[in-house]
Formats: structure tokens, C-alpha cells, sequence
């Protein structure tokens, strides 16, 4: 992820060099910058290309944690299910010991209170041997049937408070793993988050690299167009220099304040504005002269202002962008007639 931030900080700080230096002196200057940024746009396609393979992994493991984590989730709330259904078991069935118990007792104290509680006394009191057998048998199955009923009962409660435990250990486990993949799956998706956003930077500095490019190719062409000093020309076609406002041919040097604008429209000279139209005060600077200007390259006088009076020159450029990275500075031009 390092190696993509610089990549998109490298593409970014070449096209503001460019930006800010404006046209070069030359056309091979200019062809060599566009040239560069082509190579970083190369290099930006090729970290971006890796970029995705790298999201289509993090993704992937995205995908799966988030099914692991769907798949616990279910699990936990199949156990939660389960140890209800088993409390509530566990509760009927000591509901049922205790009224075996209380029923246990009821019968003990009816035995105590009946005259004939006592095995001897029943037996005494038969009428015959048989009929005292029978009732001792009697009290011996009841007190059996009680036993067994209660040693069921207390067997039962055993095994389901163990199963309860174990059902509740099983709950915190699987609670325990779904928080863990909960945590990995929200570490994955900003990774995912982030990647995103490395990509959609690179493609936007590739995209400001194209457009630089774009710039530098039609800068190169009109440079290329330019006659001799001896015809000097306004973008789109030749401007001849206005009646009265000719100097004698010559070269002269002068300091002025250069402000960069990015208005659509024509020059004072009829023609459409574009790269390398300089407006100029005419009692200054002859309409038709061609200009050297540092930072920016070579134009034409080819418009007037209202506001520009003395030395003062307005420089256009293509896109806001790039007049208000020239702003308005104090350079030293050359100007031919």
C-alpha cells in the first residue's frame, strides 16, 4: 500500500511541476515533458494493475471471513436454542422431584398416622396369611415405586445441569470465534476501503497526466506553427501589427506582471483565444509582437484590456486550474518587433 500512495504522490507532484513551469522554451522541451508524463502514466497502469490483483485477494478472504462468520453466528444461536429448550426441561423435571418428594412424604405420614402402619400390626390383623402378605407387598412396592421415581428424577436434573454447562461453555466459544472473524472481516474491508481509494487516486492522477499531456502536444504544435520573427503571428493564423502601433523591429527587454486567466472568447485581433495569446497596453507593447516569457514560453500580442495599463501583461491558459497556479508574478521578457 506504501508503494501505491508514492507512486500516486510521484505522478502528482510531476504534473504540478509542469503545471507551474508552464510552457518549456522549446518544442522538444515540451515534447520530452509529455514523454515523462506518459512513462509515469505507464508505471501508475502497471501499480494499478497490481493494486486490483491485490483487492481481488483481499476480497476473496473477505468473502470467506464474512461466511465464517455468518456460519458461527447460525451455530451460537442453535446452541442458545438448545440450552432453553434443555433449561426448561431441566426446570419441569425439578418441579417433578419435588412432588415426588412432597408425595413421598404425604405417604410416610399417612402410613405413621394409620393404625396399621406397623408390618407387625398388619400382619396380626390379617385375617389370613395371604391377605398379610399382600399387604406387605403392598408397602413395600409404593415405597419402591417412590425410590425409583425419585432416583430417576435426581439422575435426570444431574445430566441436564451438566448438559446446561457444557451448552453454555459451547455459547461462549462460539461467541468468542464470531467476535474474532467479526474483527478480521472489519480489518479486511478497510484494507478494501483503502485499496479502493489508492485506485480511484492513481486513475485520477493518470487521468490529470493524459490531460497535461494533451496540453503540453497542442503547446508544441503551436510553437511549431510560429514563423520567424520577422512574421510575427496570433494564435489560429497571422495578425498583422496594427496600423500606428509598430516599432521599429528590434528586440527589447523589460520587467512587467504577468497574470495567468482561462476566459474563452476572441482577442482584440478577432481570432479565438488559446495557448500563447497575450494581452498587452498596445502604448507598451505593439500589437503583433512576439513575447519570451520565463515560465511560460513563447506568445503573441494579441489582445488588449481595460485593466491592463503599462506593464502589465495577461497570460491565457487552458484551465482555471493552471491560471491559478501561475497567479500573477514580476518577470523579465523579451519582446521582438
Amino acid at each position: 500500500m506504501r508503494t501505491f500512495c508514492l507512486a500516486v504522490a510521484a505522478a502528482t507532484a510531476v504534473g504540478a511541476s509542469l503545471v507551474a513551469a508552464g510552457s518549456a522554451e522549446t518544442v522538444a522541451d515540451l515534447e520530452a515533458q509529455a514523454r515523462a508524463l506518459e512513462r509515469k502514466n505507464a508505471q501508475l497502469e502497471a501499480t494499478s494493475r497490481s493494486a486490483l490483483g491485490g483487492l481481488a485477494g483481499i476480497e476473496a478472504r473477505l468473502a470467506r471471513t464474512r461466511a465464517e462468520l455468518a456460519s458461527l453466528r447460525s451455530r451460537a444461536a442453535v446452541v442458545r436454542s438448545r440450552r432453553r429448550a434443555v433449561n426448561e426441561e431441566l426446570a419441569i423435571v425439578r418441579v417433578s422431584v419435588r412432588a415426588t418428594q412432597r408425595a413421598l412424604a404425604r405417604r410416610l405420614q399417612a402410613l405413621y398416622e394409620e393404625e396399621d402402619a406397623d408390618p407387625l400390626a398388619v400382619i396380626l390383623g390379617a385375617g389370613s396369611l395371604e391377605k398379610a402378605l399382600n399387604a406387605i407387598e403392598t408397602l413395600d412396592f409404593a415405597a419402591e415405586q417412590d425410590q425409583v421415581l425419585l432416583t430417576k428424577a435426581r439422575s435426570a436434573t444431574k445430566r441436564l445441569t451438566r448438559l446446561t454447562r457444557a451448552l453454555a461453555a459451547r455459547q461462549r466459544e462460539l461467541e468468542q470465534l464470531a467476535a474474532a472473524r467479526a474483527a478480521a472481516a472489519a480489518s479486511l474491508a478497510a484494507a478494501r476501503a483503502e485499496r479502493l481509494q489508492t485506485i480511484a487516486a492513481m486513475r485520477s492522477a493518470s487521468r490529470s497526466n493524459t490531460a497535461q499531456i494533451a496540453g503540453l502536444e497542442e503547446r508544441a504544435r503551436s510553437l511549431a506553427s510560429v514563423p520567424p520573427v520577422s512574421s510575427p503571428v496570433a494564435l489560429g493564423g497571422s495578425v498583422q501589427a496594427q496600423p500606428g502601433t509598430a516599432a521599429p523591429s528590434g528586440v527589447a527587454t523589460m520587467t512587467v506582471v504577468a497574470t495567468g486567466y482561462a476566459l474563452p472568447g476572441s482577442t482584440a485581433s478577432g481570432r479565438p483565444v488559446g495557448w500563447g495569446a497575450v494581452a498587452v497596453d498596445p502604448s507598451v507593447i505593439p500589437l503583433g509582437s512576439r513575447l519570451n516569457i520565463p515560465g511560460y514560453g513563447v506568445g503573441v500580442a494579441a489582445d488588449t484590456g481595460g485593466a491592463i495599463q503599462g506593464a502589465r501583461i495577461d497570460l491565457w491558459f487552458p484551465t482555471i486550474g493552471q491560471a491559478r497556479a501561475w497567479g500573477s508574478r514580476v518577470v523579465a521578457i523579451t519582446v521582438y518587433t
